[in-house]
């Protein structure tokens, strides 16, 4: 019982552990890296981090925004104007939006994940109209993208791989229908990026052991029931009858052997008188 309960208290330590170390499984940047850290000659530095915001329109032509530097205090901000005729290559004032958002370059890449803060991030459309991004407010890891730092993609459709039909890029609910035509007409991408995080989820309470269950005592072994003085007397009826009947059955066999040893006696008397 008592290895029982050592297993069981360790594995419940394990566990709150690993919910522990799950929960702030990311970096802070500021632990690898800060603006007064050296770093060998050719390799990049903290003022090395930035950002550059991207904008592709149904037509998928590539344009980019100005290269934006880390600050002091980890944080990047991104202010990105997409005029009309970038949106509507055909200048019919029907614009469209294939893809748009950040590229977050120069991380050291041993360091992924990051712990990331986004806040304020919004498209302000030309006429004034302001679509908040909630989506992407709501990221708190900055994973390491397959095609190198960390990238944030605002699109309306899911990017799908042909030959496996897997998402590679999810759609951003809040620009859902903007590849419609003129359903985007050029505005105004903003959004802080904070690097500078401690963590970003706050840890899971490490589960309370419960206190191990008491043993309960043995059952002790009942008396046996006192026989009711019905079944006391049927029970000596049984024994008396029982005992009779032996008796009858001796004294027939009795009489049985007497009787044989009679027929006996008279046959050798009979021999002899002859």
């Amino acid at each position: 019982m008592k290895l029982r309960k050592l297993i069981t208290g360790m594995t419940a330590a394990a566990l709150a552990l690993t919910m522990t170390v799950s929960a702030s499984a990311a970096t802070n940047l500021f632990d690898i890296m800060t603006p007064e850290t050296e770093v060998a000659k050719g390799e990049k530095g903290f003022y090395d981090i930035g950002a550059m915001p991207f904008f592709m329109s149904q037509k998928w032509a590539w344009n980019q925004g100005d290269w934006v530097s880390i600050t002091d205090e980890g944080t990047i901000k991104i202010e990105y104007s997409i005029g009309a005729p970038m949106a509507d290559t055909t200048l019919s004032g029907k614009g469209t939006l294939g893809d748009m958002g950040i590229m977050l370059l120069n991380l050291p890449e041993d360091g992924f994940p990051y712990n990331v803060k986004i806040s304020d991030a919004k498209f302000t459309a030309e006429d004034g109209t302001v679509t908040e991004l909630k989506s992407v407010n709501e990221i708190k890891v900055a994973n390491l993208d397959p095609e190198g730092g960390f990238r944030i993609h605002i699109r309306p459709t899911d990017e799908v791989d042909e030959a496996t039909g897997d998402v590679k890029k999810k759609a951003c609910p809040e620009v859902a229908g903007w590849e419609e035509e003129g359903k985007f007409n050029g505005g105004v991408l903003s959004m802080t990026i904070d690097l500078n995080v401690e963590s970003t989820e706050e840890e899971a309470p490490a589960e309370e052991e419960k206190p191990a269950e008491e043993e309960k005592p043995a059952e002790e072994t009942k008396p046996a029931e006192e026989a009711k003085p019905a079944e006391e007397a049927a029970a000596a009826g049984g024994e008396a009858q029982a005992a009779q009947s032996n008796a009858q059955t001796g004294a027939a066999s009795n009489l049985i052997l007497a009787g044989m040893a009679m027929a006996a006696a008279g046959i050798v008397a009979s021999k002899k008188r002859k």
